[in-house]
């Protein structure tokens, strides 16, 4: 059976801060927040980009997406009167704005999955941005259904993942989750779909079909895996259900995910909680990949990191870990969830240790991160560090991790909905000293 270990730190524990304060920027209404990668910056200020969805919970009106442009350029001065410009207006909650690997389209694009159930705002579709010119985007609903339904239906997009679904030939695909949830929070429906680029690319009607029913609902994670199968390779995606309380692994013994949807795979690899977010990422250096979960709750939320089996089919041989434990809502109502994402990076350019991990608490109202105690590649043991804490009834959506203006040392960005802030973290310079000697 699928093993337990739990290795958590409990939030009493704060650890030893090694972060400083920069300055904050003025995003209204901000929630969870990505990085953008330039191609080719004229030098290493404007390497970055940060990308951020807004949600207004009351409002029947429109939520932005924002990109804080090249911030780097703004560190030296605190980012005093430094505000962001909008990407796209005609958005319902887009949740993980994210951009577009370039080989899906051959040129630099962002993704919007959006949809809500606040009312006005449950019309959910998937936008993409072609931003060659980031500061004059153009963009498209590739989530529009071939046939325009008067009564739009009430869906939500959280994320999305892009590879070849319909085989060796053509551009990357999307698959990505849709949940319709009732007026009273129950699930409607909640499908695995894709999104197959037609030959026109971003500008061409796209093909949705759905692959899986009672699927998934919120983040997804692509994964390339060996396993002892029919194929030397798999195109596996791990996904969460915040809604359906699990986590589920989607596979095909065929190349073509498209060519016969009867013939996707799948498993649950734990169920009851309220599954959050995933990512694939090596944790602990040894060449293997493991994925890093949370799971929201009201109390008693965790991080967990997941140890992927060598034939990832094989749901009893997953080592599953608790890393932290003991997250609790504190908004004061029963819908508060802690914590929300878990990502990996780098405190400084030193990426040949193990990578630290950055939590948004959520309605808890504070930003982390978790620090490896030990480099050893059988320790999952971690020092949970408190960034910030902005007490209760204040919500910390999201985080996002760059080295801003190339001085070796990263910055942390952290959102703030309630107060209309991207906060900005630096790690300090006598952390590389820790980093290379610990």
């Amino acid at each position: 059976m699928l093993r337990l270990v739990v290795l958590s730190v409990l939030l009493a524990w704060s650890g030893a801060q090694v972060t400083q304060f920069v300055g904050e920027i003025r995003v209204t209404n901000v929630d969870l927040i990505n990085i953008f990668n330039h191609t080719n910056p004229p030098n290493n200020r404007q390497r970055f980009s940060v990308l951020a969805g807004t949600f207004n919970p009351e409002r029947a009106a429109y939520d932005p997406t924002v990109v804080l442009l090249h911030p780097g350029e703004q560190k030296a001065n605190n980012f005093s009167g430094y505000t962001g410009s909008n990407l796209f207006n005609f958005l319902y909650w887009p949740k993980e704005v994210r951009q577009v690997p370039r080989s899906v389209f051959g040129h630099d694009a962002i993704l919007h999955p959006d949809g809500s159930t606040t009312l006005q705002k449950t019309a959910g579709s998937v936008y993409v941005s072609d931003v060659r010119n980031i500061q004059f985007p153009a963009t498209y609903d590739i989530g529009a259904p071939l046939i325009p339904n008067p009564i739009p239906p009430s869906v939500m997009y959280h994320s999305g993942v892009w590879f070849q679904a319909s085989g060796a030939i053509g551009g990357d695909d999307m698959v990505t989750c849709r949940v319709e949830l009732s007026n009273t929070g129950a699930v409607v429906r909640a499908e695995l779909v894709s999104l197959e680029q037609p030959l026109d690319g971003v500008r061409g009607r796209w093909t949705i079909e759905v692959l899986k029913e009672n699927a998934c609902d919120t983040n997804l994670a692509y994964a390339k895996l060996r396993s002892g199968g029919i194929l030397s390779d798999y195109d596996v995606v791990y996904a969460t259900g915040f809604h359906t309380r699990k986590l589920v692994m989607y596979w095909t013994e065929a190349r073509n995910w498209l060519q016969d949807p009867e013939q996707l795979q799948h498993r649950d690899l734990a169920t009851g909680a309220q599954f959050y977010d995933v990512t694939v990422y090596d944790m602990n250096r040894n060449g293997n990949p493991n994925l890093l979960v949370t799971t929201a709750a009201q109390t008693g939320g965790t991080v967990e990191v997941w140890d992927i089996p060598n034939d990832f089919r094989t749901v009893a041989q997953y080592n599953r870990r608790v890393i932290a434990s003991g997250f609790t809502s504190r908004n004061g109502g029963v819908n508060g969830r802690s914590p929300k994402i878990a990502r990996p990076f780098y405190p400084t350019s030193n990426t040949a240790r193990k990578p630290w991990i950055m939590v948004a608490g959520g309605d808890d109202g504070r930003a982390y991160y978790l620090r490896p105690i030990s480099e050893a590649v059988a320790n999952f043991e971690y020092t949970l560090v408190t960034v910030a804490d902005h007490g209760p009834n204040q919500h910390v959506g999201g985080m996002a991790a760059a080295d801003i203006d190339g001085d070796g040392f990263t910055e942390l960005f952290v959102s703030v909905r309630n107060k209309h802030v991207v906060e900005v973290y630096s790690f300090r310079a006598e952390l590389d000293a820790f980093v290379r000697t610990n």
